[in-house]
């Protein structure tokens, strides 16, 4: 009897470990299948793998990306096809693309110059694809499933790929700790197939060459000053007016952008401002609550701004913060820079921006304690007016980043 009781407790036990346990999530959403399918086609045509077009997501990375898409359409005068992965388009997206493209389901074997296709619905979907396509990429994900469809369709239809176009605006294996999407990004930049590497920056491309990858042809361009910023910046009258008021950019949703340890360096650093009362510390970049610095200060969210409200902003700050754990140096700094705002950003590996202009800061070592003594000395500095100048006039001015385009055409064939 006692032993039944014995079995019946320790079966009981274990059902309770069954129930209890949780169901293991192996799913990596983002490596989701493409499908290709075989069509002949007779003009040449360049595939843009994105995301997303819609507003909202229109920003940044994006937006780089798009511009340079249309610039290369145009240096070579292929076709273009859009192919959205993550987003169905919004009907304020198709408002503002409705006049330069037709919107196609993946179903469908059009002939359209220039479509847009829906796919971030594939279940069981395929795309057309021919041997005149070519395919631009722009992030990891990106890179990997057609990299994978591609290595399907060799076998299934001896289609093998014109070279790829992969648009590199970070060392992505970075946004992860080191993990299975760590290693699905490393892996998207070895693929076998010949890649045409086109860098955000020579810094980020020297990174990569610093660290063993190896690409068929590597190109890079440097960053240039919004146009919307640019025209403010422009019609500011100098001297310009100052405000004794700290920018930082605050992205707390975003590990590299280290919000944490700036609201660190703002903690120690009221402590240290003699006039601290007098000023106002604001973050841009994300919506988040406000935080309670001591002292009687806080660090006060204006979330992300249009452009005419950053360049407003931009124009009255005197100090700034913008961090960025990464070999990509980020815009916010440049950007602050060239409004005269003195703005501390830090070093990494390869990274520095010390020359960029008179107004960084690049500090080395970014702890607290050094970089809020650094913030003291700045606003200790302040002055109500200072004299403006072109703070690094290429920035400004570049009318023509992508001036290797025609290299790119000729190795495209």
């Amino acid at each position: 009897m006692k032993k039944n009781l014995i079995k019946r407790a320790i079966r009981k036990a274990a059902n309770m470990v069954v129930e209890e346990t949780t169901p293991l999530d192996t799913n990596v959403a983002e490596i989701t299948p493409y499908t290709f399918r075989r069509i002949s086609r007779e003009r040449k045509r360049m595939n843009l793998l994105v995301p997303s077009i819609n507003p909202e997501h229109v920003f940044g990375g994006i937006s780089t990306a798009l511009k340079f898409f249309d610039a290369l359409i145009s240096a070579t005068g292929y076709d273009s096809r859009i192919i959205l992965v993550d987003a169905a388009p919004s009907e304020e997206a198709k408002a503002q693309y409705r006049d330069r493209y037709v919107f196609v389901e993946p179903e469908e074997d059009s002939d359209e110059n220039r479509q847009i296709v829906p796919y971030s619905n594939r279940f069981e979907r395929s795309i057309p694809v021919s041997e005149k396509d070519y395919f631009m990429f722009t992030g990891w994900w990106t890179a990997f499933c057609a990299q994978e469809a591609y290595h399907r369709f060799e076998k299934e239809c001896g289609i093998r790929p014109n070279p790829f176009l992969n648009f590199i605006q970070d060392y992505e294996p970075g946004f992860y700790p080191w993990s299975t999407r760590y290693l699905l990004a490393d892996s998207s930049y070895k693929d076998d197939y010949p890649q045409i590497a086109v860098f955000n920056t020579g810094l980020l491309r020297d990174y990569f060459i610093q660290n063993g990858y190896y690409f068929s042809w590597m190109f890079s361009f440097e960053p240039v000053l919004n146009a919307t910023l640019k025209k403010h910046l422009d019609e500011m009258k100098n001297p310009v007016k100052k405000k004794k008021q700290i920018l930082v950019y605050g992205r707390p949703g975003t590990e590299r952008n280290a919000f944490n340890l700036v609201v660190a360096i703002l903690k120690k650093w009221v402590w240290l401002q003699s006039d601290v009362s007098e000023w106002e510390i604001l973050s841009a970049g994300e919506t988040h609550e406000t935080v309670d610095l001591g002292n009687g200060k806080t660090l006060r969210s204006v979330g992300k701004l249009t452009l005419d409200e950053y360049a407003k902003v931009l124009e009255e700050s005197y100090a700034g913060i913008s961090l960025m754990a990464s070999p990509h140096p980020s815009y916010p700094p440049l950007e602050m820079s060239v409004f005269g705002i003195k703005v501390i950003t830090n070093t990494f590996a390869n990274k520095d921006l010390k020359d960029f202009n008179e107004n960084i800061v690049s500090l080395n070592r970014i702890s607290p304690d050094v970089a809020a003594q650094s913030l003291n000395e700045i606003c200790d500095g302040y002055q109500s007016e200072i004299s403006m100048t072109k703070a690094n006039r290429e920035y400004c001015e570049n009318q023509n980043p992508f001036s290797f385009l025609e290299e790119i055409k000729s190795i495209l064939g």
